[in-house]
């Protein structure tokens, strides 16, 4: 019999708070006895095989959350807002494309990149690992979903071994997992964290998908939670998809308000998030102390004033906020500076959201009615009546007030000119 009372983990505790689902566990157990398993809400957890388990507590071990910690605390951390002209960048991503600009350089030296991949097939989320062109377009762009790491650690660790450049992108607590399974550090591997603002569950994107194909009637593609197509001006989230309806596409674009998932995940407008995991509260992976050699994300509550450049204040769409945490981090970035325009910023100036600072949440009461009541109401009914809203009035207001805007901008560029 296993003494419980020896391991602090979620596997021997069931408290949900201490597990992010990075898969460390599961992939490093030396005897098969883990595996990732949805829960009632579809966040992945491990559950433990007692018949395999021995109780030698590796799991326990490595697992991020009540294991050795990661992170980078010995590197003096240098922050900044960029941006870039580069179309093939910025275009397709949910910033600059500053992870494109480093998955391609590492696979023009012959490495491996390690990223999310959305399956259109069953609106899942996980992580593969590409070796061409090809594949970086395959992991671009926000998911938000929470992504499951699969065998990846284990396939990172073989390239690793072999002598290949790897560079794994993830969530602070798959990188801090990563790290934790592989026990110790490898001069090839390099790490993205991303600003994270916490995950939600993957039953919720096909949910969200049957919603959008259910009013607009027609079959979707291409779906994201980004754009810089329609409004190109927005400094935020916005659903957009591809519609395949009477043998003609159309691609439509919502502000992320109207979107069920997305009102409930960033939007809802009382500063609560109703559809993160429970770890993601009190996540441990929000701090200064960061776990990959650099970290990308959106500059939020960036002050203009500390910018002092016209090409990189607020009323720009197109920058981003990245630190380097880590000499391999400074390394890795040198090689693609010059697709960039950036101003460094003080530390404590660039760690101002939310996302960067260390998280303890309530949980809202009303998460758990939305995660209990998916499968009896509509989705977009549930949430309208949950957050006393209407999505489709959210839309409207959104575009009347991106038509005030535009149409200011254009009288200041004619009275300026």
């Amino acid at each position: 019999m296993l003494n419980k009372g020896e391991f602090k983990s979620f596997i021997f505790t069931g408290n949900k708070a201490l597990c992010t689902g990075c898969g460390a566990c599961a992939q490093g157990c030396p005897h098969n006895a883990i595996c990732m398993t949805p829960d009632n809400e579809g966040f992945l957890y491990p559950k433990l095989d007692t018949e395999k388990c021995v109780g030698c507590g590796f799991c326990d071990m490595i697992c991020p959350v009540t294991g050795k910690k990661t992170e980078n605390k010995e590197y003096v951390q240098h922050c900044y807002v960029a941006t870039t002209s580069h179309k093939c960048y910025y275009e397709e991503s949910a910033t600059i494309g500053i992870c494109t600009m480093l998955s391609e350089y590492v696979i023009k030296h012959k490495g491996y990149v390690f990223g999310v991949y959305l399956d259109e097939s069953n609106w899942n989320a996980y992580h593969i690992m590409v070796n061409d062109y090809k594949g970086v377009q395959m992991i671009r762009n926000s998911k938000y979903l929470q992504s499951s790491t699969k065998s990846t650690f284990g396939q990172a660790k073989k390239k690793l071994i072999e002598g290949s450049v790897v560079l794994y992108i993830g969530t602070p607590c798959q990188i801090a997992g990563l790290k934790a399974y592989l026990r110790r550090d490898y001069p090839n591997l390099f790490t993205v964290d991303l600003i994270c603002h916490g995950v939600f569950s993957p039953i919720l994107l096909p949910l969200e998908i049957e919603y959008w194909e259910t009013k607009f009637g027609g079959k979707i593609k291409n779906f994201r939670f980004r754009s810089k197509k329609e409004y190109r001006h927005v400094n935020g989230g916005m659903v957009n998809f591809d519609l395949e309806k009477d043998g003609k596409v159309k691609h439509i674009e919502r502000f992320a308000g109207s979107s069920p998932t997305y009102r409930c995940y960033a939007y809802a407008g009382d500063g609560n998030q109703y559809n993160h995991r429970i770890s993601c509260y009190t996540c441990h992976f929000r701090s200064q102390h960061r776990y990959g050699d650099i970290t990308v994300g959106d500059p939020w509550f960036i002050s203009d004033s500390f910018i002092c450049n016209e090409r990189l204040v607020s009323s720009n769409p197109i920058r981003s906020l990245y630190s380097i945490n880590s000499a391999k981090g400074e390394e890795l970035m040198s090689n693609v500076r010059s697709y960039m325009v950036e101003k460094e910023i003080c530390l404590s100036d660039a760690f101002r959201q939310p996302a960067l600072l260390e998280a303890n949440n309530k949980i809202p009461e009303k998460r758990n009615e939305l995660y209990t009541s998916l499968k009896k109401v509509n989705y977009g009914s549930l949430v309208e009546n949950l957050l006393n809203c209407n999505l489709d009035f959210a839309h409207r207001t959104f575009k009347r007030a991106y038509r005030k805007s535009a149409i200011k901008r254009i009288m200041k560029k004619l009275l300026f000119r």
